[in-house]
This record gives C-alpha cells, sequence and structure tokens, in this order.
C-alpha cells in the first residue's frame, strides 16, 4: 500500500514538471531579461544624464551610449544561447509563457521598423520616442499572460508595473524628457532586469 501511494506521488510529481516545469528554459529567458533590463536601463540612464549635461554628448563616448548596450547584449544573448541550446524544453507552461515573450519580442521589433520610418520623415523625430511606450505596452501584456498561467502574484504586479510606465510615459513625453528618461530606467531596471534575475535564479535552484 505504501509503496502504491509512493508511486502515485512520484507520477503525480512527473505530471506536474511536464506541465509547468521551470527548468532551462525559464533560466535563458530570466538571464536575458536580467542583462536586458540592467543594459538598456543604465543606457537609459545615460541619456538622462545628458540632458544635464553630466555625460558624453559628441564622439566616440556619445556613440558607445548610443550602441554599445546593444552590442554588449547581443554578444551576450549569443553566448546564452550557445550555452543553453542542449537544454530541454521544459513544460506546457513554460514554453507558453516562452512563446507569448518570444511573440512580445516580435511584435517590438516590427514597430521599430513602424516607428524607425516615420521618425526618418522630416521634423518627425520625435516620433521615436513612442516606440519605448510601445515596448512597455507589449511587455505589459506578456507578464499579464504570465500571471494568468502562473497564479504568482509578483508576476502581476510586473505586468502593473509596465502598464503603469505605459501610461506615465505617455504623460512624461510631452512635458520632460529628463523625466521621461528616469521612468523608462527605473522600468527597465525594476519590471525586467530584478524579475529577470529572479525567475534566473529560482530555475536554476529547481534544476
Amino acid at each position: 500500500m505504501t509503496s502504491d501511494l509512493e508511486s502515485a506521488r512520484d507520477d503525480l510529481a512527473y505530471m506536474r514538471t511536464l506541465v509547468t516545469g521551470s527548468g532551462p528554459l525559464q533560466a535563458t529567458m530570466g538571464e536575458a531579461f536580467m542583462w536586458a533590463g540592467a543594459l538598456y536601463g543604465g543606457q537609459c540612464f545615460l541619456h538622462y544624464l545628458q540632458t544635464l549635461h553630466l555625460a558624453p554628448e559628441q564622439g566616440l563616448p556619445m556613440l558607445a551610449i548610443a550602441f554599445g548596450p546593444t552590442v554588449v547584449f547581443m554578444v551576450i544573448l549569443g553566448l546564452i544561447i550557445w550555452k543553453d541550446r542542449k537544454a530541454p524544453p521544459g513544460g506546457i507552461a513554460t514554453r507558453a509563457l516562452a512563446a507569448v515573450f518570444q511573440g512580445a519580442g516580435l511584435a517590438n521589433l516590427v514597430m521599430a521598423c513602424v516607428f524607425a520610418y516615420g521618425a526618418s520623415k522630416p521634423n518627425s523625430e520625435g516620433l521615436w520616442l513612442y516606440h519605448p511606450i510601445v515596448v512597455c505596452m507589449f511587455q505589459g501584456v506578456a507578464w499579464y499572460v504570465a500571471w494568468l498561467i502562473l497564479r504568482r502574484a509578483w508576476l502581476g504586479l510586473v505586468a502593473l508595473g509596465w502598464f503603469t510606465a505605459t501610461v506615465a510615459l505617455g504623460v512624461a513625453v510631452f512635458e520632460n524628457i529628463g523625466a521621461y528618461l528616469l521612468i523608462l530606467s527605473a522600468t527597465l531596471i525594476l519590471c525586467m532586469g530584478v524579475p529577470g534575475w529572479v525567475i534566473w535564479r529560482g530555475a536554476k535552484k529547481a534544476a
């Protein structure tokens, strides 16, 4: 009888892992979010310092601020993907969440092309400032779906943070570019970098 109960528990635990397993795929996602939040959040803060004339505004240092974080992130992302290339895909919930965030990323990429084209037109440079607002909105949707699937309160708080930032940025873009950059920096660090670290650390412990 005891053997049958232990076997049933093992089977139940295995089925739960198949459905909601937080394995290597979540570790990959979490590590990527952690680095993206830290690098781009730091970049936005440096842009804020530029508005105060406290950071380089021309020459190679300015170019490093503008393009350096993207170059560094692409290298790190490539290393993460290569490192985890043979990792198992995880459970159904994990794959669903990965699909949601990948979809949000593709949508952001498409919108980046749209805003870049619009900003290239005469007297439309400011249009590019709306792209981060759209990014925040898509991230809010992705984290909201994550909360619906996993029912973890902190995921709902992250989604709320992204939606709040969307509204705040929409107001600040008209009123104060410095406040806009500070809001964006804080959002990327607190709603992407920190949650990414939590997911990465949790997945590593589970592994």
